[in-house]
């Protein structure tokens, strides 16, 4: 289970995320990143015309994220797609191995230019729960 919390933002979009895990956290981004380029797309089953795998190494938990994510946007840029089914085939501190699934997007609401490392720290809190900022760039 998790929570985002839309937070105040001058210029972008500034989200806290809670998890019970980390697989969590990570389905927590990528669930709200998705909400905010096609609010709505991801609320019916997915007939995923378009699947790719991502597979990325990183130094720690916050890289491991926001590489995540970025990879995400890029492929939803370049196919011109909203993703909606991700599946963690393989995750620790310093490596993720996902598919991710999606339809074509006749346009994106928002169009988000980055995830940035801005207040991004991905941590356990005191209980247990994990947590960190989420600042995109729009």
């Amino acid at each position: 289970m998790y929570t985002i919390d839309h937070l105040s933002h001058t210029a972008d979009i500034r989200l806290l995320l809670r998890a019970d895990s980390r697989e969590e956290l990570f389905r927590a981004g990528f669930e709200a990143m998705n909400e905010i380029i096609k609010p709505g797309a991801c609320r019916m089953p997915c007939p995923c015309i378009v699947t790719q795998t991502i597979e990325i190494a990183s130094v720690d938990d916050t890289t491991l994220l926001i590489d995540f994510l970025s990879d995400v946007l890029t492929l939803a840029h370049e196919h011109k797609a909203v993703f909606c089914e991700l599946n963690f085939l393989e995750m620790n501190a310093n490596k993720l191995k996902a598919s991710i699934g999606g339809r074509p997007a006749n346009g994106f609401e928002e169009d988000i230019k980055a995830v940035t490392y801005h207040e991004a720290n991905v941590r356990q809190n005191t209980d247990g729960k994990w947590e960190t900022f989420l600042i995109f760039d729009i």
